[in-house]
Parts: C-alpha cells; sequence; structure tokens
C-alpha cells in the first residue's frame, strides 16, 4: 500500500485528515473534516473547498483522529462510482470476500482495518455517530451491534479492537436508510 505524502497535502489543505484506501474498489481519497459548526460542509466541496457535486470524503465533525475510538467517515454514493458510490458493492458477500480490507493513513501513519459488518440500517436502529466511548467493552458492544445487523458473517471479531472505522453513504431502500460499514483495526502480524 503506498503511502500518500500527507505532510504536503496538510500544508496546502489543513483539512484534509487522512486518506482512505480500500484496494481495488476505486475508494482512494483524502478525508476531510471542517468545523463543528459547519460539519457537512465538504458534502458539496472538493478538496481545495470548491463546488463538486461529488463532494469530498469527510469525518464526522466531533471525530478526532488522534483520540476518537470509533473514525465515522461520510461520502456520497454517487452512480458514477465516485467517492463511496462502490460502498453498496459490499451487499455482496463475493464482493466483501475480494475486498476486506481499509487502510486509512493518518499522519500518525497506516492503519490496516479489516470489514467486520456491512449494514443497511438508519441512525435509529444502529448509533453510527457514536463517537465516545467510556470503557473499551463498550466499544466492542457497538463492533458487536454492527455485527448482528450484518448482511452477513464475515468472520472478522469485533472483541479486542482498539479503534473502528465507520463508513457511511446513502442507501435508497427506505428514506434514512445508510450503507454502513463497520471496520476493526487489524492487529499487528506478529
Amino acid at each position: 500500500m503506498a503511502a500518500v505524502d500527507l505532510v504536503s497535502l496538510q500544508e496546502q489543505y489543513p483539512d484534509v485528515q487522512g486518506w482512505l484506501t480500500i484496494p481495488d474498489t476505486g475508494i482512494d481519497y483524502p478525508v476531510l473534516q471542517s468545523e463543528q459548526e459547519n460539519g457537512e460542509f465538504y458534502l458539496k466541496r472538493n478538496y481545495k473547498k470548491e463546488y463538486d457535486i461529488n463532494g469530498s470524503l469527510f469525518l464526522q465533525a466531533d471525530c478526532k483522529v488522534s483520540e476518537s475510538r470509533n473514525l465515522i467517515i461520510y461520502g456520497h454514493n454517487m452512480n458514477s462510482g465516485a467517492m463511496f458510490g462502490n460502498l453498496d458493492r459490499y451487499a455482496s458477500y463475493d464482493y466483501w470476500k475480494a475486498h476486506p480490507r481499509v487502510f486509512f493513513q493518518t499522519p500518525e501513519g497506516m492503519e490496516e482495518y479489516r470489514i467486520a459488518a456491512v449494514l443497511k440500517a438508519d441512525v435509529s436502529m444502529f448509533d453510527f455517530q457514536q463517537t465516545s466511548f467510556h470503557s473499551p467493552q463498550e466499544l466492542e458492544a457497538y463492533a458487536a451491534q454492527a455485527k448482528a445487523l450484518s448482511l452477513f458473517e464475515t468472520g472478522v471479531a469485533g472483541a479486542g479492537c482498539e479503534t473502528t472505522l465507520t463508513l457511511v453513504t446513502c442507501s435508497y431502500e427506505w428514506k434514512e436508510a445508510r450503507n454502513i460499514l463497520v471496520a476493526v483495526k487489524a492487529e499487528p502480524e506478529r
């Protein structure tokens, strides 16, 4: 996995918080974050802050890359496949099997996550917007709930996870439906 020169990118565009890559899915983009008062600033803007119908991938406003236990990243479900337009392909077990890993590069380095759950839900069914957890058990419960709602069993355990990455895009089955992937930080290979 080739790393991006984040430092140079952040010097020009300080709202860039990291870079998200899911190999062979077309998802390979900077992840932005605006100030909390305007959390959806990048919904229809590119990383240069210019109007762009595709928008950008962006972190939920109250997430902190170095601190939050659950990093929530939003992106448009574009018909072209741009941004998170290919996330809905994860409804297929075979697609997940072929693309099970997510890489998120931050100033701290490259982290690998494994997709533990693929779900279609809304916030009343699954609180995917939760960023603070008071104990490791609460984060495990979040991962377990995602797994309970998952379209299929991935075999990736949420137990013992230190950080989760939650990727969210629109789904069209009902008004507030979302395609959601919950990925857990992979254990370093021993």
